[in-house]
């Protein structure tokens, strides 16, 4: 078998707690590894569920919004009866948001073209401007 070498950073207390941990098992944290990585590649998936941890903007967000839910203030929000409807309005909303922003006025072909055929700058002519 071609072996490969993989480096990963962790915490000092994490790399201690988790060689305890190993040898307690009767492996060495290598070996612990070796086999997670042979898992995830093998069901194509993470062995345990991992728990979002919004941050303090994202977690003051979600209070605001949990509470205007309970007291049925819900007018800033859009409800849909299910996920097909709202990706439908989303594909319109990007729609409608894109046009608005390739409609800003070209640029003229004069403008072009007098840009094009000037001549180089030469240094004193920059260093007057």
């Amino acid at each position: 078998m071609d072996n490969a070498v993989l480096q990963i950073r962790i915490s000092k207390q994490l790399k201690k707690q988790s060689m305890i941990v190993s040898e307690n098992l009767g492996f060495t944290a290598s070996t612990l590894i070796k086999l997670f990585l042979a898992h995830v590649v093998q069901s194509r998936k993470i062995p345990f569920e991992i728990e979002e941890i919004p941050n303090a903007k994202f977690a003051k967000e979600l209070d605001q919004i949990e509470k205007e839910e309970k007291s049925g203030d819900m007018h800033n929000y859009i409800k849909f009866a299910n996920m097909d409807e709202a990706i439908v309005y989303m594909k319109e909303y990007v729609k409608k948001s894109t046009r608005r922003r390739t409609a800003k006025k070209p640029i003229s072909t004069k403008t072009l073209r007098r840009s094009s055929i000037r001549p180089k700058a030469s240094v004193q002519e920059i260093a007057t401007i």
